[in-house]
């Protein structure tokens, strides 16, 4: 601390632009060099103190994203670069399921997160494309360092000029899941869209809530798992199969990439829709 009382000191008689920059930048070293220390004392005091029970309060502290990215700037997380990158692909994996899909990560390398993509999800209208923006963006999501993610066994897509891909769609933090995984149905707006969850054996499913045969609004659907029965037209469409519609080749429900984190889910909600 006195290092920093002593650099604010300096920055604020700097003779030049130049001097000042340099000791700014001094400063905001000292600074993280600090506040890194610190949190290495508080986990290990915490690690001292609670024992057994230590590992379970790291795995809480791990769940918010805030102390997530500031333990991994310091280089203080408990679970190792590939380890959360996989727990990221896990996360994701019920969604790509529901589309018949499988991910296996092969490699994590200069911030870059190397995935293979297999499985297909032939008569529906959602792509491999889909699929691989799913993935990387549950990764660039939970995982701080990773700056890429490449992809392997799909055709790569063409370039088009446009938004990155974290501001093509955005992530919304819902409510716990008590109530939900009672009803197992459950009905939200979030960002302006009308959002359908389903929740079965500790998987959750979002679908846009609107019938893919009358475009109504799914408020009064019927759970009849695996489908969701339309209240206005009867119509039902399959909730693990990527919202296909019964006996119909053409029709599918609009399902949305869903991030599970203990109690708490998120949903990827396309922007401008």
């Amino acid at each position: 601390m006195d290092r920093v009382g002593n650099l604010l000191h300096e920055i604020g008689i700097a003779p030049t632009v130049e001097r000042a920059k340099e000791r700014s930048e001094e400063l905001a070293r000292a600074l993280v060099e600090f506040y890194g220390e610190g949190l290495e004392r508080v986990l290990e005091i915490v690690h001292a103190a609670a024992g057994e029970r230590s590992e379970a309060i790291f795995a809480a502290l791990c769940t918010d994203p805030f102390v997530d990215s500031l333990l991994a700037l310091h280089g203080l997380h408990p679970l190792a670069l590939e380890d959360r990158v996989q727990a990221a692909l896990d996360s994701i994996r019920p969604y790509l399921e529901s589309h018949e899909g499988q991910v296996e990560l092969l490699r994590v390398a200069d911030g870059i997160a190397y995935v293979r993509l297999a499985g297909s999800c032939e008569g529906c209208h959602s792509s491999a494309a889909t699929l691989k923006n799913a993935v990387e963006s549950a990764i660039l999501e939970h995982v701080s360092e990773i700056v890429e993610v490449r992809a392997e066994g799909i055709e790569p897509a063409p370039v088009v000029a446009g938004p990155s891909l974290k501001l093509q769609s955005d992530w919304i933090a819902l409510g716990e899941l008590p109530e939900l995984a009672a009803a197992g149905i459950a009905h939200v707006r979030t960002s302006g869209t009308p959002v359908l969850l389903v929740s079965r054996d500790g998987r959750v499913f979002a679908y846009r809530s609107r019938c893919p045969a009358c475009t109504r609004a799914l408020d009064d659907a019927a759970l009849e798992w695996p489908f969701v029965r339309c209240a206005a037209c009867g119509e039902r469409f399959d909730v693990v199969h990527a919202g296909r519609v019964v006996d119909s080749t053409t029709l599918a429900a609009e399902p949305f990439p869903v991030v599970r984190e203990g109690d708490r889910v998120r949903v990827a909600i396309p922007l401008e829709v």
